[in-house]
C-alpha cells in the first residue's frame, strides 16, 4: 500500500470516528430530550386537565368534552378517567398507529412511553384519578426524523471533508511522488534528476541524495564513454594515416564474414609499398610518412562510394581495403588507380621506382571464409603481385561454390516459407560463476522433405535469392501465433539481422503480431538487435525500444566493437545485455574492457561472451571477469 493511501486511510479513519461519535453524541441527546418532553407533556396535560375537571363538579358530560380537547390538541396514546374503585369513566385513545418508522429502529429504541396522573374531586369528595400516557410513536417519529437529518448532515460533512483531506494530503505528498518516479527510473537504470526541491525537510534530504547518487551514476557512464572513445582512436585507429588499423579489420570481418551478412560479398585487396628503408635515407621519415598519409588519402577517396568500405593500416609498410558489393572489374579498376596515383607521388617525391613501388594483391571474400582463410589468400595474391610486371594481381577461388544453386535454393526456401517449415532450437547462454541458464538463444532450423538444413546453411542462399525478409516474417508469425509450450516459463532470445530491422515494413509486421498475438508466447522473450543498427539508425531503434516495451519484451544487443564514435545510444536503449564475439573481449586491452564495463555496469547490463568453442577462451575470458558466454563450450556445462 502506498504512503498516501496509508496516511489517507489512516487520518480518514480517525476523522469518521470522530463524526461518528459527534453523530451518536447528538443522538443520545436528542433521544433524552424527546424521552424527557414526552413525560413533561404527559405530566402537564394531566395536571393542568385535572384541575379543569374538578371545576366541573363531577359533570361528566362537561369533563368528556374537556378530554376530548385535550387528546385533540396533543400526543398521546391515551387519556383514561377512572373513578375511586378503577372503573373506567371515559376513556380516549389513538385507534390506530400508522406510523412510517422501520421496525429495527424500534426494536432498537424501545422507547417506554411515560404515564401521568392526577386526581380528579367535586369539593371535599374525590371524583376518580385521570391517567395520561404520551405518544411513544410521536417520540420514534421525532427522533427517526433527526437520526436521517443528522446522517445526510455529518454525510455531507464526511465527504467534503475526506475531499479536502485528499487534496490536501495530495499537496503535501506530492514531492514525494516524484521522488517515487525518480526512485522507479533508477531501478530501470534511468538517470533523473528533479530539479523541483520540496520544502518539507525530510523530503528534501531524500531528494538531494537521489540526486547525489544519480549524478554520481551519471559521471561514471560518461567517464566510461569517454574512456571508450579513447580508447576506441588508440586501438582502432593508425596515429599516423588516421585509418583503422589490423585490429579493427579483424574485429570487424566477422560481420561481414557470416551466412547473414548485411552484402553477400565483394573483393578486398593488400597494397604494399616496397623500398620504404631507402626511401627514409633519400628524403628522410617525414617525407616517407607524407607518403603514406597521402596514399590513405588515396584509399580512402576510392572507397566512398562503396557502403561499409574498410581502408586499413595493417602494418608499417602494408595497407587493406575491404570493399563489400565490388566486383572483380571495378576492384582491378580501382587497384589500376590507386597503383597509377602512388606511381606519380613516388615520381614527384623523386624516388627510384624501381625500389621504391606499390603492389597490389586482391581476391574476392564470401561469406563462407574464415578471416585465416581470407588473409591467407590475400598475403599469397600480394607476393604474386610483386612478381608481377604490373604489380597487381588478383587470385582466383573455386572453392566458393554453394552445393546447391540458386534456383534450388529459392525452390526449396519458398516452400519452407509457404509450409511455414521452420523450428526454433533453443542453445544455452550459461553463467558460469553462478552455473545456471542465463536464457535460451533460438536458432532457426529449416524442413524440407524430410531433410534438416541449419540456419548457417539456408541462411546465406536465402540473403543472396533476396528471401531473408519472408524468412524473418515467417519465423515470427511461427513465433507470435503458434504457443511454443517447449519454452513455457523460460526466458529466450532471437536474433534478428540488421537487413531486416531497418525496414518499415519490418517494424510495422512485428507490431501488428505483436498487437494481436502477443499473448500465445509462453516465455520471456528478448528481441537481440545488431549493435550497428542502434547507433546508425538510432532513432528507428527507439521505435522498436517503445514497441517491445509495450508488450513486456527487453532487448539486447550482439555484435558489439565498440565502433560508435559515442555511446551514450547505450544509456538510452538500456538492453539487458550486450554481446560481443569472445575473440574481441579477448584481445582488447584491460583499460578498454574496463570501460565497457564501466558503461554496462553503471546502467545495469550484463555483458556477454558469444562464440566461445573451447576451454582456451573460456579460461581467458573468465580471466577477464567476463563469466557469462554462449557458443559450443557450454554443451558440456
Amino acid at each position: 500500500m502506498t504512503l498516501f493511501r496509508q496516511i489517507a486511510l489512516m487520518i480518514s479513519t480517525f476523522l469518521l470516528i470522530i463524526l461518528s461519535t459527534v453523530l451518536v453524541l447528538n443522538f443520545k441527546s436528542a433521544n433524552s430530550s424527546i424521552k424527557d418532553r414526552l413525560y413533561t407533556d404527559a405530566k402537564n396535560t394531566a395536571t393542568t386537565l385535572g384541575i379543569s375537571l374538578t371545576t366541573t363538579n363531577g359533570d361528566i358530560g362537561i369533563m368528556t368534552t374537556m378530554i376530548d380537547a385535550s387528546f385533540d390538541s396533543g400526543y398521546y396514546h391515551y387519556i383514561i378517567l377512572k373513578d375511586t374503585e378503577d372503573n373506567t369513566i371515559y376513556k380516549r385513545e389513538v385507534e390506530q398507529k400508522i406510523v412510517d418508522v422501520p421496525q429495527w429502529f424500534r426494536e432498537i429504541l424501545d422507547i417506554k412511553p411515560p404515564i401521568a396522573s392526577s386526581n380528579i374531586s367535586a369539593g371535599w369528595s374525590q371524583v376518580g384519578v385521570l391517567y395520561v400516557e404520551g405518544d411513544n410513536d410521536y417520540a420514534y417519529i421525532q427522533l427517526y426524523t433527526i437520526l436521517k437529518n443528522l446522517l445526510i448532515s455529518f454525510g455531507i460533512i464526511a465527504f467534503f471533508a475526506l475531499i479536502s483531506l485528499n487534496f490536501l494530503i495530495a499537496m503535501i505528498l506530492k514531492p514525494l511522488k516524484k521522488v517515487q518516479l525518480q526512485a522507479e527510473a533508477i531501478t530501470r537504470n534511468e538517470f533523473i534528476i528533479q530539479s523541483e526541491i520540496p520544502s518539507t525537510k525530510e523530503f528534501e534530504d531524500v531528494v538531494i541524495g537521489m540526486n547525489v547518487m544519480v549524478e554520481k551514476v551519471k559521471a561514471m557512464f560518461d567517464k566510461g564513454n569517454e574512456e571508450l572513445k579513447r580508447q576506441k582512436e588508440l586501438e582502432y585507429i593508425d596515429k599516423d594515416t588516421k585509418l583503422k588499423n589490423r585490429k579493427y579489420l579483424i574485429d570487424k570481418l566477422p560481420e561481414f564474414l557470416k551466412m547473414d551478412a548485411t552484402s553477400s560479398g565483394g573483393s578486398t585487396m593488400m597494397i604494399s609499398l616496397s623500398g620504404v628503408t631507402e626511401a627514409n635515407e633519400k628524403i628522410g621519415h617525414k617525407e616517407v610518412d607524407n607518403l603514406f598519409i597521402n596514399l590513405a588519402n588515396v584509399l580512402e577517396t576510392y572507397i566512398k562510394k562503396y557502403k561499409d568500405a574498410i581502408a586499413s593500416r595493417i602494418n608499417g609498410t602494408e595497407f587493406c581495403l575491404f570493399i563489400p558489393d565490388c566486383d572483380e572489374k571495378e576492384a582491378l579498376e580501382i587497384a589500376h588507380k590507386i597503383k597509377n596515383d602512388t606511381d606519380l607521388m613516388i615520381e614527384k617525391m623523386k624516388l627510384d621506382n624501381k625500389i621504391t613501388s606499390v603492389s597490389l594483391g586482391l581476391c574476392k571474400y564470401h561469406y563462407n571464409y574464415t578471416i585465416a582463410s581470407l588473409l591467407s589468400i590475400l598475403d599469397n595474391a600480394l607476393a604474386k603481385a610483386k612478381f608481377n610486371s604490373q604489380k597487381i594481381y588478383f587470385e582466383k577461388d573455386d572453392n566458393t561454390l554453394e552445393v546447391m544453386g540458386k534456383d534450388e535454393w529459392r525452390y526449396n526456401i519458398k516452400k519452407a516459407i509457404d509450409s511455414k517449415s521452420f523450428k526454433l532450437i533453443p542453445y544455452k547462454t550459461v553463467d558460469v560463476k553462478n552455473k545456471s541458464i542465463v536464457h535460451n538463444t533460438l536458432s532457426i532450423n529449416m524442413m524440407v522433405d524430410d531433410t534438416n538444413y541449419i540456419y548457417g546453411q539456408f541462411m546465406a542462399p536465402a540473403n543472396h535469392t533476396g528471401m531473408s525478409h519472408d524468412i524473418y516474417d515467417t519465423i515470427l508469425e511461427i513465433l507470435f501465433k503458434t504457443p511454443q509450450y517447449q519454452l513455457k516459463d523460460t526466458v529466450c532470445s532471437l536474433r534478428l539481422a540488421y537487413e531486416y530491422l531497418k525496414t518499415q515494413d519490418a517494424y510495422e509486421h512485428i507490431s501488428a503480431l505483436l498487437k494481436n498475438h502477443s499473448k500465445n508466447i509462453q516465455f520471456k522473450l528478448i528481441i537481440e538487435l545488431p549493435d550497428k543498427l542502434a547507433y546508425e539508425h538510432f532513432e528507428h531503434m527507439m521505435l522498436y525500444k517503445k514497441l517491445f516495451q509495450k508488450y513486456g519484451i527487453d532487448i539486447g544487443i550482439f555484435e558489439f566493437i565498440g565502433d560508435s564514435t559515442d555511446y551514450k545510444y547505450i544509456k538510452e536503449l538500456r538492453p539487458v545485455y550486450i554481446k560481443a564475439e569472445a575473440s574481441y573481449i579477448i584481445s582488447i586491452k584491460e583499460q578498454t574492457l574496463s570501460a565497457i564495463r564501466l558503461i554496462t555496469d553503471s546502467v545495469g547490463i550484463k555483458l556477454i561472451a558469444s562464440g566461445v568453442n573451447d576451454n582456451e577462451n573460456l579460461n581467458l575470458l573468465l580471466q577477464k571477469g567476463v563469466d557469462t558466454i554462449q557458443g559450443g563450450v557450454t554443451k558440456s556445462l
